[in-house]
């Protein structure tokens, strides 16, 4: 690899073809990270910028990043071949510039808009921390050098990368949406006791980043499900009309993408007040559903289902209305229940065994699956919120006051995702065996307001693609910045 001997400052420029929706995401990102390294002298102060230009038809004279949809760049399409790009996907290629091959073009296709900023996020996070020249060195120098030509292909192994969290501890949603982005993340459920008042400037910048926002409320969960003494048919009317009056007033207004709830599953035991819980929430669960889609045809509904209480009794499961999407969560250890080190014997090809079956259940039906092993609430100082409020607005010191707290609990699980985390791997390897397609929904449950963590950052990538060993799964996520150890 040759030193380049020009100046670094004037070589490099984008070029794209559309300017608009995440493709201009992807413009600003490269943007960002590329001019990090080339638009600055240390120590110098002298400013400079990189050019960024629409494709037209004019080829880059020097080094260049070419990025855009195939069918909408010549330059792309004449360098790139249909069948390189997947769907979902996105092809990366890395080569001399034809006309001088002192200099390098780096070719980002992607299969739609969304796939576009996957490109550039992979390009980033993978080929230049792959290839950085000098390992001990700053990572800056990388461009300042040629680069080896390579060709990286990709698409996802799971259609729906999600996160469940809950709503009030997000003190900055514009920078929780682009965390997600950063992983291929496309879909959230936010739980609140009320709907935010921002709602809606929320679903709007979800969009932009090419996020779902699903919205979590209780249909008869409370803290400590262990509580309930009764579901007599008189308890599950009050829940059916309460959830109808709720969607009405706080969700149907907004046209939402979906709604998430929870019921009273979250137990150890089979049955409350001698009746079947898991008979009894179907019955809920397809009375309600039916009113809503009866009003609101095409509305998405995840049924968030804890195993513990149904795990006996899943012919009753099987009888959910296939329009509701079951999330199942809380079976046996991790990476479906607790925390990494929790795994007791033979408890993983337990769990495999469970999850074939609830793949398997419901032919008709979706299913999704949440996995734990993050920062969560305190429980033991759990509060309800006491009204509507402003999600994700929060002052720069109580961003940093909830930093440094969860910090301490992130780094504890960093060592044991780092230990224990190969169970999480091969259990997504299991599932993407089983589902080819990749229609089953798999999701983290936690709090993931405070940066990408590590924990974090290696679930994501093991969502999009599980193949190889845990052991470089943990080596390429925590060399990239963008992840916090």
């Amino acid at each position: 690899m040759g030193k380049i001997t020009y100046d670094k400052r004037t070589a490099w420029e984008i070029v794209y073809g559309r300017y608009e929706g995440m493709q201009a995401k992807a413009v600003g990102l490269l943007s960002a990270e590329i001019g990090m390294r080339v638009t600055r002298e240390p120590g110098v102060y002298t400013l400079h910028v990189l050019p960024c230009r629409r494709e037209d038809g004019v080829p880059p004279e020097k080094c260049a990043v070419v990025i855009g949809r195939r069918e909408e760049s010549g330059l792309l399409a004449r360098h790139i071949r249909p069948e390189e790009v997947p769907e979902n996907g996105y092809c990366i290629r890395v080569m001399q510039n034809p006309s001088d091959g002192a200099y390098n073009w780096v070719l980002i296709a992607g299969w739609d808009d969304r796939a576009v900023y996957y490109g550039a996020v992979d390009f980033l996070d993978h080929y230049l921390v792959q290839h950085a020249h000098y390992p001990m060195c700053d990572s800056r120098e990388t461009l300042d050098f040629t680069l080896p030509d390579s060709t990286h292909i990709s698409r996802p192994q799971t259609g729906r990368r999600l996160i469940f969290t809950w709503g009030h501890p997000i003190n900055d949603y514009r920078l929780f949406m682009r965390n997600m982005a950063r992983q291929k993340l496309n879909e959230v459920i936010l739980w609140n006791d009320f709907c935010p008042v921002n709602a809606r400037e929320i679903i709007d910048y979800a969009h932009e980043w090419g996020i779902r926002v699903i919205w979590g409320f209780a249909w008869g969960w409370i803290d400590g499900c262990g509580k309930i003494k009764s579901i007599d048919d008189e308890y599950l009317l009050g829940v059916r009309r309460s959830v109808l009056e709720r969607f009405e007033r706080e969700y149907a207004p907004l046209d939402v993408d979906g709604i998430y709830f929870q019921s009273f599953t979250e137990r150890g035991d089979s049955e409350i007040g001698g009746r079947s819980i898991a008979a009894t929430v179907v019955k809920l669960v397809n009375d309600t559903a039916g009113d809503l889609l009866a009003r609101w045809p095409g509305l998405q509904i995840q049924f968030g289902l804890h195993a513990d209480s149904v795990r006996g009794n899943l012919g009753d499961i099987a009888g959910t209305d296939p329009r509701v999407e079951i999330i199942w969560e809380n079976h046996d250890a991790f990476p479906l229940n607790s925390e990494p080190d929790f795994q007791p014997e033979n408890a993983l090809e337990r769990t495999k065994s469970f999850v074939r079956d609830i793949i398997n259940l419901r032919p008709e039906g979706k299913t999704g699956i949440l996995y734990k092993g993050y920062c969560t609430l305190d429980w033991s100082r759990f509060v309800y919120q006491r009204g509507p409020f402003v999600l994700g607005e929060a002052h720069p010191e109580l961003i940093a006051h909830d930093t440094a707290l969860r910090a301490k609990r992130w780094k504890f699980l960093q060592g044991q995702w780092m230990q224990y985390g190969a169970a999480a791997q091969e259990m997504t390897r299991y599932i993407h065996s089983l589902d080819p397609e990749g229609k089953v929904a798999l999701g983290m449950a936690g709090m993931f307001d405070d940066g990408i963590w590590f924990p974090e950052a290696v679930t994501s990538h093991m969502f999009w693609n599980s193949d190889g060993t845990y052991e470089e799964t943990m080596r390429e996520v925590s060399a990239r910045s963008s992840v916090r150890m």
